[in-house]
């Protein structure tokens, strides 16, 4: 079974609500994260050499998220070792609806491809995101 290895650098984002407003009588819609979406398709993009076929696939996601500042070094070390979990707000399929959007058009054709999704939030040094495609 082919794999492909995807890392994303920086502080995960979550997909927020669309906007929505109304100008000169018409209802317009705007992508708050329009341009987070653009840093990270970019990144993507490097990384693959061509679109996975119309197959099933296995996705694994692993939003590793920063540590807070104020953290204690005793609570900063259980958080390194996963004895903390990420358990706060956004919610991950937040992310999961992000990384989906970003990998659409660019690692495969649709997000209906997607059979199994296993995802997960930690916190780690290193702020990113790493995909794992199985096909």
């Amino acid at each position: 079974m082919p794999e492909l290895t995807i890392t994303v650098s920086g502080v995960p984002v979550p997909q927020p609500r669309a906007r929505t407003f109304v100008r000169g009588g018409r209802s317009m819609t705007w992508d708050p994260a329009h341009d987070a979406k653009i840093r990270a398709r970019a990144e993507i993009a490097k990384q693959i050499d061509e679109m996975i076929p119309n197959v099933p696939i296995e996705i694994f996601v692993k939003f590793i998220l920063p540590i807070p500042k104020s953290t204690s070094k005793k609570a900063r070390v259980r958080m390194l070792a996963n004895e903390i979990k990420h358990i706060k707000r956004p919610d991950t399929d937040n992310y999961c609806k992000m990384c989906f959007d970003c990998l659409n058009s660019i690692a495969f054709k649709d997000d209906s491809q997607l059979w199994h999704v296993d995802a997960v939030k930690m916190y780690g040094e290193e702020p990113m995101t790493v995909i794992k495609l199985k096909y």
